[in-house]
Parts: C-alpha cells; structure tokens; sequence
C-alpha cells in the first residue's frame, strides 16, 4: 500500500512534505526487523506443522 501512495506522489513522494514518506521508511524498516516475507512465510509454516501433527498424534 505505502509503495502504491508514493508512485501516486511520484518524487514527491519521496520528501517529507508527505507522511507517506515516514510510512514507507517505518514498512522497511518493519520488514528488516521482523524479516523478509518469505522468512515469515517459512516460520508460519514450519509452526503450522508442528501443531498439525501434535494434535494429529495426540489421542481423541
């Protein structure tokens, strides 16, 4: 979303006349601390299956 607002601002986008300049600092930097999407993605799945098979395994 915060890539789309500023291709709508084109280089304006870029300055700090905007908020969406601060928005799309914080989403990168929000990406670098909390990892890549597909990072994410892998952690979730690995989690997913975990539970998966603990309660597949676990008597009714």
């Amino acid at each position: 979303v915060t890539t789309d607002a500023v291709q709508v601002l084109g280089g304006a986008g870029y300055t700090t006349d905007f908020p969406v300049e601060r928005f799309m600092r914080e989403a990168k930097i929000m990406q670098i601390f909390e990892g890549t999407n597909q990072i994410q993605r892998m952690v979730i799945s690995r989690h997913l299956q975990k539970d998966e098979a603990h309660t597949s395994t676990a008597p009714r």
